[in-house]
């Protein structure tokens, strides 16, 4: 049986989803269990890395394990930490980590930092693994939706990368196949979309969609803290994101050949997440 961790999130529900379909015994790990919404089969779990009391029951049985953790604090990568001595009492074989695609880039800040710290605690925990990669996800887009759906106007910060966007069931389907399928052990896989998009690109997608022009605007740094700050989404975890996507501009156009080699699809397109989404942006 598989364990989906964080699967109520953007790429474990699009996973729990695929495997439950594919007919593979699965386990929905979620801090709360009475807040899921899974496919008729899956086994739900209430269990939470902060807890690891919680572990031993959600792995009983596991063999597999879909790795997120909700995030790095100063402390760094306990979740990992606690995953492993867990998942090592209970017997699981292979644990497969979602992490960044800016370890692969030689990235330094704090979100990338903490995922090659993770990524090293997986790969030395005695198990088989994988690591996934993913660059930006088209999720990101989210955070625009306000203003556009309002104005029709994208904020963008300054120098925001050229970007080859992914969608999270690219990630998911990348996912499932290493999880079910053997030969994966041991392999780092970097995880991009099929075509690397400008801000100015992204929002005339946005705008064809919506068939109405969606105009940029580029903001400052500082304009952007201020604003989020405004907004009470503020703090070390805005800050470290704003400087992974100033890192970022260096690599974040690179596409990899990596989805359409391990699912035989190509990758789906901002197009495609956008036409799903539509409802986001008003």
């Amino acid at each position: 049986m598989i364990l989906v961790t964080g699967a109520t999130g953007n790429v474990g529900s699009e996973l729990v989803t695929r495997l439950a379909a594919a007919g593979v015994p699965v386990r929905a790990m979620t801090r709360s269990p009475e807040k899921a919404d899974f496919p008729s089969g899956v086994e739900v779990v209430a269990g939470d890395f902060d807890k690891p009391e919680t572990l031993p029951a959600a792995l009983d049985g596991i063999d597999r394990v879909f790795v997120v953790p909700p995030g790095y604090g100063p402390e760094g990568p306990v979740q990992e930490r606690t995953l492993v001595t867990a998942a090592r009492a209970a017997g699981v074989r292979h644990l497969v980590k979602l992490s960044t695609s800016g370890v692969t880039h030689g990235a330094t800040d704090p979100l990338s930092s903490g995922h090659r710290q993770g990524e090293q605690i997986v790969r030395e925990s005695g198990l088989a693994w994988t690591i996934l990669r993913p660059g930006t996800f088209m999720v990101y887009l989210y955070g625009c939706a306000p203003t556009i759906r309002s104005e029709r106007t994208m904020y963008v910060t300054e120098g925001d990368p050229v970007s080859a966007m992914i969608h999270p069931r690219d990630i998911a389907s990348v996912a499932a196949t290493v999880l079910i399928n053997p030969g994966h052990e041991g392999r780092t896989y970097t995880l991009t979309g099929g075509e690397a998009l400008s801000p100015q690109r992204q929002a005339e997608v946005v705008g064809a969609a919506l068939g109405q022009q969606v105009r940029v605007v580029e903001r400052t740094r500082a304009e952007t803290q201020a604003e989020f700050d405004r907004l009470g989404w503020g703090g070390p975890r805005l800050e470290a994101l704003l400087e992974l996507k100033r890192q970022s501009a260096a690599w974040d156009w690179k596409i990899s050949d990596s989805v359409e080699e391990l699912t035989g699809s190509a990758p789906l397109t901002l197009h495609d997440w956008v036409e799903e989404n539509i409802h986001i942006f008003g």
